[in-house]
Order: C-alpha cells, then structure tokens, then sequence
C-alpha cells in the first residue's frame, strides 16, 4: 500500500490580516452608507407629515355632531344598512356637498326621509339654507327596487309616510 505525505504549509497572517482589515472597512461603509439613507428619509417622513397635517387641517372633513346631526326613526320599517346605501347612492352622504353653500353646492339646512313601504321608496323633503317655512322645501325620491332616482314627485307622495332619517345642517343655526 502507498503511504500518502501530506505535508503542511503555513499561512501568511500578514494577508490575512489586510483581507480582514478590508473586510471590516467595506462593512463600516456599508454602515454608515444605510445609517445616512435611513436618517435622510426619516426627516423627509416627517416633513410629509407635518405637510399632510397642514393640508388636511385646511381641507377638514365634517363630522357628525360638530357639522351635522344625523337621526333615524321607524328603524323597524327598514333595514339601517339598506337605508343607508340607498342614501349613498342618492347622493345624501356626501356631507362635504351637502354643506356646501356655493352655487356647486347642495347648500341643504335639512333633509327630511320617508319611506313607503309598499312601493319600496324613498321620498326626500331638502329645505335649503336660509327656508322660511315647512312649506318651503324641494322633493326627490330613490326607488329602492330598481336603484333609480325619482322626479317630478308631488308633495303628496310623502303624505303619511314615516319619516326614517332626518340630516341637519348645524352649521346654519
């Protein structure tokens, strides 16, 4: 059998030593290199903020209780989700537009609910900023069957119903 000599060398510890030196330079770049990228973004973060605080400060949304008052009535005669997405659709959630008293706006002090039940409808009594009496009001309605808005309704197509929501404008009083 042939006998194998392995026969042993000796490493060179100064290059081992400039390797790791280098090593450990590349590493502390790399460091210092995400330390500066992290810092950096972190301030242009907060300055975001504090822009995207400003702007929204300026363009508040309105809330109820402060802006409007909601209240619902005859809960047992509908669904409050099915009210409340035949309201979306109608257009009577957008609170912004609503409160709006520019010629684009709805400029509404009150917006008044029926619902008849027979015929799956919505009838809605808008009293504008500034009415004088409970005579003074426009009607529109949503047909809840077919998801349409109704027009041309006579002020007898509320005469009887109950009354399920009631929106109040509180910024006008």
């Amino acid at each position: 059998m042939k006998k194998f000599h392995f026969t042993q060398h000796t490493v060179n510890k100064p290059n081992l030593t400039y390797l790791s030196l280098i090593i450990a330079v590349i590493i502390l770049i790399i460091v210092i290199a995400s330390l500066l990228f992290v810092f950096h973004n972190k301030q242009s973060s907060v300055t975001h903020s504090e822009t995207s605080q400003s702007s929204s400060q300026v363009n508040n949304q309105p809330s109820e209780g402060k802006d409007y008052t909601i209240q619902y009535s005859n809960s047992s005669l509908i669904k409050r989700s099915t009210l409340n997405t035949a309201l979306k659709k109608a257009g009577l959630f957008d609170f912004n537009y609503l409160l709006n008293t520019s010629d684009d706006g709805g400029n509404d002090a009150k917006i008044l609910v029926y619902y008849n039940q027979t015929d799956q409808k919505l009838i809605f009594k808008f009293y504008k900023n500034g009415y004088q009496s409970t005579s003074d009001y426009q009607i529109g309605g949503y047909d809840l069957q077919k998801q349409t808005g109704i027009h041309g309704l006579q002020p007898s197509a509320f005469n009887g119903l109950p009354l399920v929501y009631t929106w109040e404008n509180l910024q006008t009083k």
